[in-house]
């Protein structure tokens, strides 16, 4: 077997998916079941007559969202685990990539778990059980909005913090990071008041323009270390 054998003056590049490419995919899939998942964020507010009869008129329409909402938890993930992995190959060594990842994965599972919960408000029968329609429409809220909200917050100001002190990306979009972080993690006041609610479309839209912006400036390579001069006796 043939080893590559790399030249003393090459730099080293990692390994891994465009974090470009994973943005705009995650991107389009929200946008193309957003109406879905804009109306089942304010389902919650209704009445349980008006949420039965929503859910009878606009069966295809929510497949289609818990669908995309699903499929966008695909680029999302890869996006989280190859950022955590840059990390890790650029040498950073902190609890900040470790916190990150963990938020990431648990933001990944929540809006798996809301897409799966919105999806069965469509199976036959339901639509006929008030009872059951209010309680999935409020699992698929609370996972997709602060359940999601919440860790995503984790993994932007991990993320932030580790790559910002270590100089691997712009002062600017460390403190962008960590104020939509914040928002993030203020979504959670949604469990006390709805009000509160305002909290996760910032965050979880602000949070892609930050996604834009790491994909953008953080670096892909370690540069090559410089062969010693010749030594003076």
């Amino acid at each position: 077997m043939k080893r590559s054998i790399e030249s003393p003056g090459s730099s080293k590049k990692h390994p891994g998916p465009n974090l470009l490419f994973l943005t705009i995919v995650y991107l389009a899939l929200l946008i193309a079941g957003g109406s879905t998942v804009s109306a089942a964020f304010h389902i919650p507010l209704d009445s349980a007559q008006k949420a039965v009869g929503f859910v009878s008129d606009h069966s295809w329409a929510i497949k289609w969202g818990s669908f995309c909402e699903l499929g966008s938890a695909i680029p999302l993930g890869i996006f989280i685990a190859t950022s955590v992995s840059r990390l890790r190959f650029l040498g950073v060594r902190a609890a900040g990539e470790s916190i990150a990842f963990m938020g990431g994965i648990a933001a990944v599972v929540m809006l798996i778990f809301s897409g799966l919960c919105t999806w069965s408000l469509t199976r036959p029968g339901i639509a006929e059980e008030s009872g059951a329609v209010r309680a999935l429409q409020a699992l698929g809220f609370v996972g997709g909005g602060p359940g999601f909200a919440v860790p995503l917050g984790l993994f932007l100001a991990g993320v932030s913090l580790s790559a910002g002190l270590a100089k691997l990306m712009p002062r600017w979009l460390m403190w962008s990071g960590l104020a939509i972080a914040l928002a993030c993690e203020l979504a959670s006041l949604t469990l006390l008041n709805f009000t509160a609610g305002y909290f996760i479309p910032v965050g979880r839209f602000l949070s892609i323009l930050w996604m834009i912006g790491v994909a953008l400036t953080l670096t892909t390579s370690i540069p090559a270390p410089q062969p010693a001069g010749p030594q003076t006796p």
